[in-house]
Formats: structure tokens, C-alpha cells, sequence
């Protein structure tokens, strides 16, 4: 097989999986850095579901001991995730997302990360290239707690405090976004691991472990700098709880810096102005991460732009923004299985992404 036609062929496996992958020649360079052609080949034997060592080697025709060390060394780049079953040890392949976020974390010596952070800022700087339609955010909204009325409505998936409360492990490390795009200087420790993501990236070394009050501190310091708090797109069995900013978040900047609102992350909130308590101040717009919030007289919140984070209203003095229900309310997938399974779903990959969960034999996966 052709060295590029390998890294081609891996594009278009993780193509199939969440969140899909870029085309172009810019995403291939970032799998040329990121695996050897080695372990771009064994990439494709290896599914999106646990598969033991010994079924990857019989199926990519490695011997057991190269194949062990090869996956090992894509576990410790953040490509594959290596854990433990009773005593068994597990691998599968990440998706875009973690591939994403991980080797920035990882920071290994024999990739190099200024190349890699600047590929990625420039895969940002262009843009997605999903259809309308076809595309589930991988991340939602909690607003800013105290801003939400009782009287709204809100149930407890709406709330930060109930994930950290009954989290079991917690961790903060480093936002990915911020360290890759570097384009302001908010806080960069606030990226909360919650429950078994947690720890493993504590064990990997990539987050530190925390307790609840820490975490809660850790929200109201984001809150304040401007940062919206973007949980897994799940109502249970959350992983992660990024604060990000429009100008170096993935999720945000591209509604913010290419106009894609549609793909936008967004909560069960949109923010309404009172009219009659308006002064026009400004305020507003300029804490508005979205740029949703123009003034003609008085403020106007754009609900086809509002992700629903509350941020608006602390800066009101006159208290003219409240929170009200989005109408229709997104739909939040139940846990990681029902948001994948659903990602897929939208963006038309279900059939041959079902392929992936299982170990298939080198041939299968390309054409020589």
C-alpha cells in the first residue's frame, strides 16, 4: 500500500465515527505527524469498540509482540485508548475529537507540537465542511447557574453543580483549544474531567485530580473571564466539562468565525430582553461569546445565535436579560452510546460506521 493512500484510507475511517473528518490535504498531514505508516495501517484493523492485542495481530498479520508495542505507543500519543476489563487488557481507536485533544496533552518529543498546533490552527482558521443537517454537536450548554429563574422550568441536566456533586473522580487539565490556537489569554486550566474520564486522565498524567469544591470554584472563576461551560452532549455519563472561549473553541468559533451557526453546541436556554427595561447600554453585546446580541434601539438576543449560557445577564444593570426556555427544545441524547449512535445517524455514516466496531482483517478495509 501507498504511504499516502494509507493515511487517505484512515481519513475516511474516521470519517464514518462522530464528528466525521476533514477532507483536504492539511488533515492528511496531521495523520502523517501524528502516526507512522505503520500504525496508520494497523489503525484501520483496529475498531471504534475494545479489542484485545491477539485478535488485532491475527487480524492485521503482525506478530503479537510488535502489534502489543505499536498500539502501546499510540495509547501513550493520545491516538488509542489502552484500559483494563478483568484483567484484560483493551484497545480501541479514538475519533476525531480525542485525536484532537490528546496529543496536545500528551506532548510527546517525537511529534512535533508546533507543527501540529499549527496545522490545527489552520484546519480551524478554514472552517467545517459539513452539510446543514448532517452534524450533532458533541458538546451542549449549561448555563450560568444562578442566572436560571425557577419559574423556567429547568430540570437537572440544565445544572453544572448536579454533575460535579454526584461526580465519584474529578481532574482539571489544560484547555486543548487554547493551547493549539493561543488567540487570547483566558484562563487555561479549566477543562473538568468528571467521573472515569477523570481518571484516566489523571493517570495519564494529563489533568490533576480535584475535589467538588475546587471544581465549583473553577466554573465561577471561568464564568467571570467570559468562558461558557460545555459539557458532553449527553444528559448522563458526562466526561468532560470544557469552558471555552468563541475566539480558540472549536465548537464555538465556527458559528462565531465562519458563520456556521447551525453547528453551534446549544442548551435548553435562550436569552430575552425586556424592551421596556432596556437602556441600550451595550453591555451586552460585548460579553455576548456568540455575538448574538445587536442593539437597534434596545438590545435584541438573535435566538438562531444564542447558545443559551446566561453569560449576558450578570453584566445587565438594569436586569433587562432573563433566560427562558428555547422553543423547540434540542434533543439531548441519553449517554455516550445514544449520542453516538445518533451522531451517525445525522450525518449518514450508521451502516458502515456499525462495520467499524468490529475487528476486520487488513484486506477489508482498503483496495489495493
Amino acid at each position: 500500500m501507498k504511504r499516502k493512500d494509507v493515511y487517505a484510507q484512515l481519513r475516511e475511517k474516521l470519517s464514518l465515527a462522530p464528528s466525521g473528518a476533514p477532507g483536504g490535504e492539511r488533515f492528511l498531514e496531521i495523520l502523517e505527524l501524528l502516526f507512522t505508516p505503520e500504525e496508520a495501517r494497523l489503525a484501520l484493523v483496529l475498531p471504534f469498540m475494545p479489542a484485545t492485542a491477539t485478535d488485532v495481530s491475527l487480524a492485521s498479520g503482525i506478530d503479537l509482540e510488535r502489534t502489543t508495542e505499536l498500539l502501546m505507543n499510540m495509547a501513550s500519543k493520545g491516538l488509542v485508548y489502552a484500559f483494563e476489563i478483568k484483567g484484560n487488557r483493551m484497545f480501541l481507536l479514538f475519533s476525531l475529537d480525542t485525536i484532537y485533544n490528546y496529543p496536545i496533552k500528551y506532548k510527546r518529543e517525537d511529534v512535533d507540537q508546533a507543527r501540529l498546533r499549527l496545522l490545527w490552527s489552520e484546519y480551524l482558521g478554514e472552517g467545517s465542511n459539513h452539510p446543514p443537517g448532517s452534524y450533532l454537536p458533541p458538546g451542549r450548554i449549561l448555563p450560568v447557574e444562578e442566572e436560571i429563574r425557577p419559574e423556567t422550568g429547568a430540570v437537572s441536566y440544565d445544572r453544572v453543580t448536579r454533575y460535579i456533586d454526584e461526580a465519584k473522580y474529578l481532574s482539571v487539565g489544560n484547555c486543548s483549544c487554547r493551547e493549539i490556537v493561543r488567540a487570547c489569554d483566558n484562563p487555561i486550566e479549566t477543562c473538568i474531567g468528571v467521573g472515569y474520564a477523570a481518571k484516566y486522565l489523571v493517570e495519564q498524567g494529563l489533568s490533576r485530580r480535584i475535589d467538588a469544591d475546587e471544581a465549583k470554584r473553577i466554573v465561577k472563576t471561568a464564568h467571570d473571564a467570559g468562558l461558557v461551560s460545555v459539557p458532553s452532549n449527553t444528559k448522563e455519563n458526562i466526561g468532560i466539562i470544557c469552558h471555552c472561549c468563541s475566539c480558540c473553541c472549536a465548537q464555538l468559533g465556527v458559528a462565531t468565525r465562519h458563520g456556521r451557526y447551525d453547528l453551534r453546541p446549544v442548551g435548553s436556554f435562550v436569552a430575552s430582553v425586556d424592551d421596556s427595561a432596556c437602556t441600550a447600554c451595550e453591555s451586552c453585546v460585548d460579553r455576548c461569546p456568540m455575538k448574538a446580541i445587536t442593539i437597534n434601539g434596545v438590545a435584541f438576543s438573535d435566538p438562531e445565535k444564542c447558545i443559551g449560557c446566561g453569560l449576558c445577564i450578570s453584566t445587565c444593570s438594569e436586569e433587562a436579560i432573563s433566560l427562558i426556555l428555547r422553543d423547540p427544545q434540542a434533543e439531548i441524547p441519553e449517554d455516550v452510546m445514544d449520542y453516538t449512535m445518533k451522531a451517525v445517524g445525522t450525518q449518514g455514516t450508521l451502516e458502515d460506521f456499525m462495520k467499524e466496531l468490529k475487528i476486520k482483517n487488513e484486506g477489508e478495509n482498503h483496495n489495493e
